[in-house]
């Protein structure tokens, strides 16, 4: 079988693993956003690391996104088109994700202690926030006296309570006159009347 990395500027790369084993000197095509490495007696996984020294000495280091095993076919052999991103985007990603947790309790105002915790966890996602910190933005540009803000705090404060249903309602009906403002984000605030 022919090599499909022999016309192309390769280096070797060390292959960090989860469980923190490792592999040296794997020859790879290094990319920005993808790697190569005809070496499929390595097993490689998501999450894993691979890591490359640079001229200079500074090590770069990838995080193992789609480990992208190809079966070879007609003459070219097995090999791994690896989907990676920097491992300090990647962190630093993983963190911007980060959610806050509401714990809503079935019975208001109470605490369990030594009892059965009957509450009801939902999370917000840092997607969710983003989402209801939008609506505000958009909320104080068509709306001077600020009524309209003060209903998109009490719709996210219901998220996952049996009175989100009421409160989105109330939401619909006080955006009736800046409906097509509002339109996009009426899908995504659907789907909490589902949870």
């Amino acid at each position: 079988m022919r090599s499909i990395l022999r016309s192309f500027p390769t280096e070797k790369v060390k292959l960090i693993k989860k469980d923190g084993g490792s592999f040296e000197n794997i020859e790879a095509l290094v990319q920005t956003e993808k790697i190569f490495i005809e070496d499929a007696s390595i097993s490689i996984e998501e999450e894993d690391i691979i890591e490359r020294t640079l001229p200079n000495g500074d090590q770069e280091r990838f995080v193992v996104i789609d480990r992208g095993f190809y079966k070879g076919i007609h003459g070219i052999p097995d090999h791994y088109q690896i989907k990676v991103e920097k491992e300090l985007r990647y962190k630093s990603s993983i963190n911007r994700s980060s959610s806050q947790t509401y714990n809503i309790n079935n019975q208001s105002g109470k605490i369990n202690i030594h009892s059965i915790d009957q509450s009801i966890n939902y999370i917000l996602s840092a997607n969710d926030e983003q989402l209801f910190a939008t609506l505000k933005d958009l909320a104080r540009s068509v709306d001077k006296d600020g009524r309209l803000e003060v209903i998109i705090d009490e719709l996210k404060d219901n998220v996952g309570k049996k009175t989100y249903a009421e409160k989105y309602n109330e939401f619909i009906q006080s955006i009736a006159n800046h409906m097509t403002v509002f339109a996009p984000f009426i899908p995504m605030l659907s789907e909490f009347l589902t949870k």
